[in-house]
């Protein structure tokens, strides 16, 4: 199992591979695709259920609000999450709860408390407000 440590390296996964420059799809990497679908999973309350279309929503506003570089959309992200547990759904489709799936990575009970939509707009804004470099020039070939 791999470790994620305290929030502030979530923080910085989610920011780069979320909302970092894109468009991307959804990650492969096992760490960063833990990240991505737990910060899904973090905005559902684990004591209700859910019909399609709210779940569809949390994912369409998940992916605007907290990962807009992932271009991914709400039924790819909403079968992900069901296909590694994180999600249940009834047999018949109508409902969905969060899973409690076995997971491949331990995130610290830190990251539970994170405000992402606003951890995540901080970020978009430092983003936008740092200086840019001009590209390098290569000298022209004669």
């Amino acid at each position: 199992m791999t470790n994620v440590p305290v929030g502030r390296e979530f923080v910085e996964r989610l920011c780069k591979v979320g909302a970092g420059l894109g468009p991307r799809g959804f990650s492969r990497n096992v760490t960063d695709r833990a990240i991505l679908m737990h910060s899904i999973v973090m905005s559902l309350d684990s004591s209700r259920g859910y019909t399609e279309r709210q779940i569809n929503d949390v994912l369409r506003a998940w992916n605007r609000e907290v990962a807009p570089a992932i271009e991914t959309d709400h039924v790819t992200l909403r079968r992900l999450l069901v296909d590694h547990g994180q999600l249940e759904r009834t047999p018949d489709g109508a409902r969905y709860r969060v899973g409690f799936p076995t997971r491949s990575v331990a995130f610290d009970l830190a990251v539970y408390d994170l405000d992402l939509r606003a951890t995540v707009a901080a970020y978009r804004e430092y983003q936008r407000s740092r200086p840019r470099r001009a590209p390098t020039q290569r000298p022209s070939e004669s």
